[in-house]
């Protein structure tokens, strides 16, 4: 089975996700663009977020970035979850929500998403990806193994991060050819 093909087995049989790593420059984005649009004519429906150092300090960047264009699903959601996730989106007013809140909120809002079609989540860079969304991110993936949701990150080599708790099966990239 090659890189592509493994990014497809369903997550019942191969794990809730697949970390890319590899060096700088190597390809990891050009896999994930891949991923996206192979994902996409197989039907499914790509959520993603490149993080970046800037926003690293900003709560529920990468989120914001990933969920931003489902805010009409937010509405089909309990009150309490539709309104955690528009104060995730900065779409209401309100202290951030709390990390058990807004990570119950994410995970009620892609159940319902995959009801219609099953998702790949994609987040680039995820060591610049800021706290808030990557403790979502982390609870999320521990909890999709029943859902047709698919996670799919990338990293540099060598590169901390907070999911590194999550123990998702890495694949080593190397150097693509052109």
């Amino acid at each position: 089975m090659d890189l592509m093909d493994s990014l497809f087995v369903r997550p019942d049989r191969g794990g809730p996700g697949l970390l890319l790593r590899g060096a700088p420059g190597v390809g990891r984005t050009a896999l994930l663009d891949a991923a996206a649009v192979r994902a996409a004519d197989v039907g499914m429906r790509v959520l993603r977020a490149s993080a970046l150092a800037f926003e690293v300090d900003l709560n529920f960047a990468a989120l914001h970035q990933m969920l931003y264009l489902l805010g009409h699903h937010a509405d089909r959601l309990a009150d309490h979850l539709r309104d955690t996730l528009h104060r995730i989106c900065g779409l209401a007013p309100g202290p951030s929500p709390d990390p058990l809140d807004a990570s119950t909120a994410v995970l009620a809002l892609l159940g319902e998403v995959s009801v219609e079609c099953p998702l790949l989540l994609i987040a680039d860079d995820v060591p610049w990806i800021d706290r808030a969304s990557a403790t979502v991110l982390g609870f999320v993936v521990c909890r999709i193994r029943d859902e047709p949701v698919v996670f799919l990150a990338a990293t540099r080599t060598g590169v901390d991060w907070l999911f590194h708790q999550l123990q998702l099966p890495v694949r080593e990239i190397g150097p693509l050819a052109a």
